[in-house]
Parts: structure tokens; C-alpha cells; sequence
């Protein structure tokens, strides 16, 4: 799940605002599990809503448009890249290594030789896929120490699968270029095959850590937010000023669910009617987009990837102390994960960001 810090093509949409949103979600959402905030509410009204929009999937939506839209735009593969890179790569680095460093400092983290702890951290780095970075070099992490824990994060498999949506893209998009509907066509049938590899393999499944972690099983919502770009200039008017049509919608189906099973949806082994949901969570995510836009409601401030990465990390500290159950910790967690993704922003991601836009500008000169 990670940042996509790109516009549709027109720049007027409420993208910022709906990915600050799926990463609010997603935090809360883990506070109520492992906080122990909810307890006294599962299966109100309150959990209904809160877990029927699950943020992973409004985050792989968005990405999949605005990526691909970024991919359309961008002069080569390299220059592609590179934006993705320096959107990416800055902020991860800093964000492993400072929960690495709290291993250390607490007991939990043993390095026995640097080497080999480099080659550990560099593949960690380069797939944000501790899972991966234990498999291909060893595993310097025990389970002793303040935190009681070998990984600070859990959720960066989100950011795995993302990479290799980027990496898996660019095959599809130049396939569409030169054949339009056949490339259409193509993402719509590695989507559906998609989606038929998740009742297979997900996250869940200790026993295929590779694919459980790739685009693969989750190719079929990124596709959504895909096939949506690709004809925008003929679906647009579903979309545009229909937000309150598309979020009655959810909510109908949401309160249908609700009295029949549960109202979370799952994004793995997903039944029909959850991929059925997500489709229409897309659409309510799209309208979202681009009805009543207001561009500069956040002053360009994007705090959510940072909330991503950080929530974790202050929700570990707080178990460690052992706070946990504590109606007040509705307002230490957000607020402690809130003022290290402006921290994220401000030393990190937004010098990043200008350094991008340096480099993209320099390249049109030169051109």
C-alpha cells in the first residue's frame, strides 16, 4: 500500500484526501485489533462502517489508476521509474532503519556479522519484504527484548505487493498502447485470473510467501482502478457528481451484509460477493474522486504515507508499555503516528519529491 502522489490527468480530483483516508483507516482499524479498542463494539454500526471500507483496497484502486496514468505520462520506462523511486525508496529507508535500530537498542535485534546484516537490509530495503530478506540471507531478529516482537511493522507487505505492480505494469500498459483492445483485454483476463489465484494464495498462507506477497493474488483490484483509466473519456459521467448515488450504494449493501453475515470484506480467498463489494467500493472511491473537488483542502501536505508506515511502530510502543484497552488511546495513537508522518513529509519524502520534479524538469530542457 504505498503512495501513488500522482493526479489523473485534469489535476482536479480529491485523491490526496481519499488516500488520507484509506491510511486513517487502516490505522484505526489496527487499533481496534491489536489496542484492544473495540472490543465492546464489534459488530455495531460503528465496526459496520469503519471495516466495510477497508483502506488496502481503496489504496490499490487509486494506485492503479493514477500509476497507470503516471505510466501514460511519463516520457520512458526509466523516467517512470525514477518517479516511483524517489516517491518510494527515501522514506522506506528511513522508516526500516529506525525500527531496526529500536530492535537493537531494546534487545530485540542480534547482529552477528555486518555483511551479513547488509545483505539482510539492502534486500529489505529494495522489497520491503522482511519475509524475503529472512529467506535469502538469515534471520537476526529474536522474540526477547522490550518489544517482544521480531517485526515493528506487519502491514509493509502491502508496499511488496505494490512494487511489483510497478514492475508488472509497464508490460501490460505497452501491450495496450499498440493494441488497445486487446490490452484491455489482457488485463481484464489476468485479472480474472487473478482473482482466482487469491483463493489460493493470500497473506494468511505461511506456506507461499512469495506469491503471497506479489500483485498477484491482488492484480484483480488494482484492475479496477486500471481498466477505469484506460477509458475514463467514456465511463467519466458514471463517476463525475455521483457521489452520493454510488455511497448510497455501499451503504445499502454494506447494512444487506451486515444482517446476513459480517461487514468486513475480505480481499482474501474472496468470495464473490466481496469482490462484488470491492468493485462497488471502487466505484465509490472514483466518484469520490472527482465530484466536489477540492484540490488544495491539504496545502499539498500528504500525510498518509507516512501514517502507513509509522502507525505500527507507535501502536508496538504502546503494547510494550502495556497500554493497551484505554479509551484514550483513540487520541495518543493517531496523534503519535501523526506527528512522525509530518516528520516523514517534511525531512524526507517532500525533499524527495522536489528532487523528482528537479530531475523531471531537467530532463524536458535537455529534451
Amino acid at each position: 500500500m504505498g503512495p501513488s502522489n500522482e493526479h489523473s490527468s485534469d489535476h482536479r480530483n480529491n485523491f490526496d484526501l481519499l488516500r488520507l483516508f484509506a491510511a486513517c483507516q487502516v490505522m484505526f482499524s489496527h487499533a481496534w485489533n491489536w489496542l484492544h479498542l473495540g472490543d465492546s463494539l464489534d459488530g455495531t454500526s460503528v465496526f459496520n462502517l469503519l471495516f466495510s471500507a477497508p483502506g488496502v483496497a481503496i489504496f490499490f484502486v487509486i494506485s492503479g489508476f493514477l500509476v497507470t496514468d503516471s505510466y501514460i505520462r511519463s516520457s520512458s520506462a526509466a523516467s517512470f521509474f525514477v518517479k516511483r523511486s524517489l516517491r518510494i525508496f527515501p522514506a522506506l529507508f528511513v522508516n526500516i532503519a529506525i525500527m531496526e535500530l529500536a530492535l537493537l537498542v531494546t534487545g530485540g535485534l542480534h547482529v552477528t556479522g555486518i555483511l551479513q546484516y547488509l545483505s539482510y537490509f539492502t534486500v529489505y530495503i529494495l522489497t520491503a519484504a522482511r519475509i524475503w530478506a529472512v529467506y535469502f540471507t538469515y534471520e537476526p531478529y529474536t522474540m526477547s527484548g522490550f518489544y517482544g516482537a521480531s517485526d515493528l511493522s506487519g502491514v509493509l507487505w502491502t508496499l511488496t505487493v505494490e512494487l511489483t505492480f510497478y514492475l508488472t505494469l509497464p508490460t501490460l500498459l505497452e501491450i495496450w498502447r499498440r493494441w488497445k483492445r486487446a490490452g484491455a483485454l489482457v488485463v481484464a483476463v489476468a485479472a480474472l485470473g487473478s482473482w482466482v489465484m487469491a483463493q489460493h494464495f493470500n497473506i494468511t498462507d505461511k506456506y507461499n510467501p512469495f506469491l503471497s506477497v506479489t500483485a498477484g493474488p491482488t492484480f484483480w483490484i488494482f484492475s479496477m482502478g486500471v481498466l477505469a483509466r484506460f477509458y475514463w473519456h467514456r465511463v467519466s459521467k458514471i463517476f463525475e457528481g455521483k457521489l452520493l448515488w454510488w455511497l448510497a450504494t455501499h451503504l445499502a449493501i454494506t447494512w444487506w451484509v451486515a444482517g446476513t453475515s459480517a461487514a468486513f470484506i475480505s480481499i482474501n480467498n474472496a468470495a464473490p460477493v466481496d469482490a462484488f463489494r470491492i468493485a462497488v467500493l471502487a466505484g465509490l472511491v472514483l466518484s469520490a474522486a472527482h465530484s466536489f473537488p477540492r484540490p488544495n483542502l491539504l496545502r499539498g501536505q500528504d500525510l498518509s504515507y507516512g501514517i502507513y508506515l509509522y502507525h505500527m511502530l507507535v501502536m508496538h510502543t504502546l503494547i510494550a508499555i502495556g497500554w493497551v484497552g484505554h479509551w484514550w488511546l483513540w487520541i495518543v495513537e493517531p496523534v503519535g503516528t501523526v506527528a512522525l508522518a509530518a516528520l516523514s513529509w517534511a525531512l524526507i519524502e517532500q525533499p524527495a519529491m522536489k528532487l523528482r520534479t528537479s530531475l523531471v524538469a531537467r530532463r524536458l530542457s535537455v529534451a
